[in-house]
């Protein structure tokens, strides 16, 4: 896919996914075969980026794992469901109140809960804009399918990132030549934010984070705000941070950075 033009169809919808920033991030990526990914969420990143030869991606949240799994490995038992499927509010009032083991009827559970109540947090199902049940079945089909073709042949890992990173490529960072051909891309919950994540992030989980990414010997960009506490860290390990615009809502403003450790044509906030 081109870059320029961004997918706003992906099956998943969550908070802090970065579809609408994509375009300007992958202007500064460097040119890579293997694509890493630790934080995949929505997919907001990967499903926007041009797709390379080899990805890897990861995310620590059971839910987030078993939904692409399943779309990899058992789309048809989803669609079939999703359209058998009832949707009313009954539906997301015990699903509120009740998990699922199967794991397609766990994955159109995290489905309805992340994308059709409000800011995925919600217990009022929401129809509006989607035309109804007929709407959201005639979207998910194609969403469906995307999703699928992009995703399907990519490993996928459900572990904490510390785990991820030693299991795939700490052992072979004598491999300069891979080493050379390998992008990290981190999108962690934000520093000293309220997210949508089971497990917020600490001091120690970004600092953990920071050494990961330099031991792992590759080119890497992490997207943060500018908490002290992070630019502190960025400076401290002489890496390189890019102004990515300010992020508003009703309470704060706070402005989007991308930290790596690579030179690019952007002006560092430490210029």
């Amino acid at each position: 896919m081109p870059i320029g033009k961004l997918r706003t169809d992906m099956i998943l919808k969550r908070l802090g996914n970065k579809t609408k920033m994509a375009e300007e991030l992958i202007k500064q990526f460097p040119t890579h075969k293997i694509y890493i990914e630790p934080f995949f969420g929505a997919g907001g990143m990967f499903f926007n980026k041009p797709k390379v030869k080899y990805n890897i991606v990861n995310d620590s949240d059971s839910d987030v794992f078993n939904l692409f799994n399943v779309v990899s490995n058992q789309k048809e038992e989803l669609e079939k469901l999703f359209f058998e499927m009832p949707i009313h509010q009954d539906l997301i009032s015990y699903w509120n109140k009740n998990e699922e083991i199967d794991e397609i009827k766990k994955a159109l559970r995290f489905l309805m809960l992340s994308n059709f109540v409000l800011n995925g947090r919600g217990t009022t199902l929401r129809l509006g804009a989607t035309g109804g049940s007929s709407g959201i079945k005639n979207n998910f089909y194609n969403q469906l399918k995307t999703t699928y073709d992009l995703i399907h042949d990519v490993q996928f890992c459900n572990k904490d990132f510390r785990v991820f990173f030693n299991s795939f490529y700490l052992d072979d960072r004598a491999n300069k030549k891979e080493s050379d051909n390998t992008f990290i891309y981190c999108d962690p919950p934000y520093l000293g934010t309220n997210d949508n994540y089971k497990d917020s992030f600490t001091e120690d989980d970004s600092n953990d984070l920071f050494d990961c990414l330099i031991e792992s010997k590759c080119k890497f960009a992490m997207s943060e705000f500018d908490n002290q506490f992070i630019l502190k860290q960025a400076e401290e390990r002489g890496l390189n941070l890019i102004y990515m615009g300010e992020r508003k809502n009703i309470k704060n403003r706070r402005t989007e950075i991308l930290i790596t450790n690579y030179q690019n044509n952007q002006k560092s906030l430490f210029a």
